[in-house]
C-alpha cells in the first residue's frame, strides 16, 4: 500500500486489515511510529516536531481519516488524501 498523504516528507500511511484502534502509521527520516485518530496514542519512535505536523494535519482530516480506516478494514480501494 502506498501513502495515503505526504507532508513536509512525512508518510501517512493506512493499512489494510489492520488491528483496532484506528490508527494511522508514520514514516519520516529516523520517525516511525503509529498513532490513534481518536485520542493520539503513539508507539514507536517520533520526534516532537513530526508528531506536532501530524497532530495539525489530523485534526483537519480526522473525519476524513476515519473513512479511510473503515474502507481499509473492509478491503475497499483506498484513495489519497488531496
Amino acid at each position: 500500500m502506498g501513502s495515503i498523504f505526504v507532508i513536509q516528507g512525512i508518510l501517512i500511511y493506512i493499512y489494510g486489515f489492520d488491528h483496532n484502534p484506528p490508527h494511522i502509521h508514520v514514516r519520516s527520516g529516523t520517525d516511525d511510529f503509529s498513532i490513534t485518530i481518536k485520542d493520539r496514542v503513539i508507539e514507536g519512535t517520533a520526534r516532537s516536531k513530526t508528531v506536532a505536523i501530524i497532530n495539525q494535519f489530523m485534526d483537519e482530516h480526522e473525519n476524513e481519516l476515519m473513512d479511510l480506516w473503515e474502507k481499509a478494514q473492509n478491503g475497499e480501494t483506498i484513495k489519497k488524501i488531496r
